[in-house]
């Protein structure tokens, strides 16, 4: 004569509710037979549906936590492709382009005809004779990260102080900290470095400056920029008679006491090839731009006009 299930067998099941018997019946156990007999009081009942509720309560925490981890790095893996395609995204609406090359530490740093407008360029406190907005936009980007948002300060040109190396270093000297020297030749090629002022000519072949200089050319239209490769400390040297930047067999840029003619070849430093046409080049102007912070900028442009104005009283 086969046995009744008990009293407790039927409580038990009808003490777990619908999505927990789903969950028991997905990883069946191995049922227990219990004594048929009469039912004590329903605090049996009670006490096997708290345990059957915490077995289920437990593979579920379980599964939860393999599907919140799993979660976690799904969401993470997302997070990482959208903040690549905003990042990508952005950088095409700039219009900045940066590919390595195998040669030193240079990249090439292009930006196309219109893409200036995606983007405002600092303040210059006089227009450029040398600088196009296309070149300007990449040096802006080749920057430290000190004097980026920084506006622009002619500090000397040739155009507008005269042609002298000494009023160059002289006129360094108003706005300490990084400087951009930009160089034009006869041939139409734009092309410079990054130095620290104020440059100071000295007898003995000490170099200046820091890891952060680079020398840059923009012959083919494409601004370049050659970074300092660490072979050696060669970065600005400053003489009455010369101006260099780079070194180590060569000179990456050279001009003379003139300021009429200058070389230009491979150098260590930048791992650079030649910035001009030829390695001999012949100058048409010369422009060195400082940095200043815009609650300095007015102060620093009357600064320079007032020497300007000085300088031309004494040429008079």
């Amino acid at each position: 004569m086969g046995c009744l299930p008990s009293f407790r067998s039927k409580a038990a099941n009808l003490a777990v509710v619908p999505w927990e018997k789903d969950l028991t019946t997905q990883h069946p156990e191995k049922e227990c037979e219990v004594p048929d007999g009469p039912d004590t009081s329903p605090f049996t009942a009670c006490l096997i549906s708290f345990s059957s509720s915490s077995k289920s309560s437990n593979h579920l925490t379980g599964d939860q936590n393999k599907i919140e981890s799993s979660g976690r790095i799904s969401l993470f893996t997302r997070g990482r492709r959208i903040l690549g395609k905003a990042i990508n995204k952005a950088a095409k609406i700039i219009g900045l382009r940066q590919s390595s090359e195998t040669k030193g530490e240079h990249r090439s740093v292009s930006v196309t005809k219109h893409d200036n407008t995606y983007f405002e360029l600092p303040d210059m406190s006089e227009k450029s004779m040398l600088l196009s907005d296309n070149i300007r936009a990449a040096l802006y980007f080749s920057l430290p990260a000190l004097v980026k948002g920084t506006n622009w300060v002619l500090l000397y040109s040739t155009w507008r102080d005269g042609i002298s190396l000494s009023t160059l270093y002289r006129r360094s000297a108003l706005c300490p900290g990084y400087s951009l020297l930009v160089v034009g030749d006869r041939r139409g090629a734009v092309f410079g470095g990054l130095v620290e002022a104020p440059l100071q000519p000295t007898n003995r072949r000490k170099y200046q400056g820091t890891s952060s200089s680079f020398v840059f050319t923009d012959l083919s239209g494409t601004p370049v920029i050659f970074r300092t490769t660490g072979r050696n400390s060669y970065f600005t040297l400053c003489s009455s008679d010369s101006l260099a930047l780079g070194g180590g067999g060569h000179f990456a840029l050279f001009l003379d006491g003139d300021l009429l003619n200058g070389s230009s070849s491979s150098s260590d430093t930048f791992g650079n090839s030649c910035l001009a046409h030829t390695e001999e080049f012949e100058v048409k102007e010369i422009e060195l731009w400082g940095f200043v912070y815009a609650s300095k900028y007015v102060e620093m442009v009357e600064l320079c006009r007032s020497k300007k104005a000085r300088s031309s009283q004494m040429v008079n």
